[in-house]
């Protein structure tokens, strides 16, 4: 295989997405350990292309400070890459950049290869292929990929007239070179959707990210409790929990009465533990989707008349507390999520890849050298 000089190839930045698992807003702005996701694509991609486009939609007044041509969707509705990569085609053509070749990448994904360029444009030439696609063993990146601009028209047809969206319903009808990069120790096509993901990327960048991910981790907190006495003659008092406290300061006593008024009593319980187990990633990641993550309270009466309930378990898994709810005889609740522990489950959360399979959960096996013996703020 002789190696080929690449011709000028231009690069065109997709950010045209509405971030909706960010919450809305520029997802490509976010600063990680002091840099915009945006401003890392940027640098990682100009040494290996000529003229740079942006494509995203909205208001290109904020996008300014770039320096980089902003190009909106030429298809409205927010319809995915396949448009991006269609309007970065079509501009080229509109300004006469007197390329051959582009090659798109995502805003969100700014560990790419840095040879990215050079081996899709290699692929193509040895194999006689029309578009060339970046590949982590057997799947494909389909964002990150070089096209031909004589292709363009044909690609209008198809998003235009067909309402073709998917890229690869459209590269299915070409031949297409597939070049593989390896994915461990990091995943190059890692791209950041959620808060979690920040996170990931940044022990990445730090280079903390562990090389084992931890099977499980452990932490303390404090609850406060209410008892309160019942309107019915057929329940003396009930019990329900009020608040969560991460960093709760030292206590003498595991239970501490905290104020007592006409009929309720409020009290600090100290040391309820909280386990993270790698078999429960799903669920902890489906508690940190929503818009008010919560700790699951599990409260149950027992024979002890100076404690009358006891905290069978608090737990970051939903479908942990909705199987305790079942029998009908615990208090389960969900409390707000202080911002210490949401940062200590989204950091357990993002030692794993978003992928990490379902295991066995070993209930007596302790976290990867101690790695998260104590809550971490992110």
């Amino acid at each position: 295989m002789n190696k080929t000089t690449p011709p000028p190839i231009a690069g065109v930045i997709l950010a045209g997405g509405l971030s909706r698992r960010m919450g809305g807003g520029d997802k490509s702005l976010i600063a990680v350990e002091g840099q915009s996701l945006l401003d890392r694509t940027i640098e990682r991609l100009s040494p290996q292309v000529g003229p740079m486009i942006l494509n995203a939609n909205g208001d290109p007044a904020r996008l300014a400070g770039f320096t980089l041509p902003v190009v909106p969707d030429v298809i409205e509705g927010y319809a995915g890459p396949l448009v991006g990569v269609l309007t970065g085609l079509e501009w080229l053509q509109d300004h006469s950049m007197g390329v051959e070749w582009m090659v798109s990448v995502a805003a969100d994904t700014p560990l790419f290869p840095q040879d990215l360029v050079e081996r899709l444009h290699q692929a193509v030439v040895d194999e006689g292929a029309d578009i060339g696609i970046a590949c982590t063993g057997s799947r494909t990146h389909p964002v990150f990929a070089l096209w031909p601009t004589r292709l363009a028209s044909q690609l209008r047809a198809a998003v235009a007239e067909e309402g073709i969206r998917k890229i690869e319903a459209w590269t299915d009808r070409y031949k297409v070179a597939r070049v593989d990069w390896p994915a461990k120790p990091v995943d190059p096509f890692f791209n950041v959707n959620t808060p979690e993901d920040v996170v990931r990327l940044r022990l990445i960048l730090s280079d903390a990210l562990p090389a084992e991910p931890p099977l499980s981790a452990r932490t303390e907190v404090a609850l406060i409790l209410e008892r309160r006495d019942s309107a019915t003659t057929w329940v003396k008092e009930s019990w329900r929990p009020l608040e969560v406290i991460a960093e709760p300061p030292p206590s003498p006593e595991p239970w501490v009465m905290l104020r007592q008024g006409e009929g309720f009593e409020h009290y600090l319980v100290s040391g309820v533990p909280v386990e993270l187990h790698r078999s429960d990633l799903a669920s902890y990641r489906y508690n940190l989707g929503g818009v008010d993550p919560r700790l699951y309270v599990v409260l149950r009466r027992q024979d002890d008349p100076t404690r009358p309930v006891g905290v069978v378990l608090a737990t970051a898994a939903p479908d942990q507390a909705q199987a305790m709810s079942e029998s009908g005889e615990d208090v389960v609740d969900g409390l707000a999520m202080p911002e210490a522990l949401r940062a200590w489950v989204e950091m357990f959360c993002a030692c794993h890849p978003a992928d990490e399979p379902m295991r066995k959960r070993k209930r007596d096996t302790m976290d990867a050298e101690g790695a998260f013996a104590a809550k971490t703020r992110s």
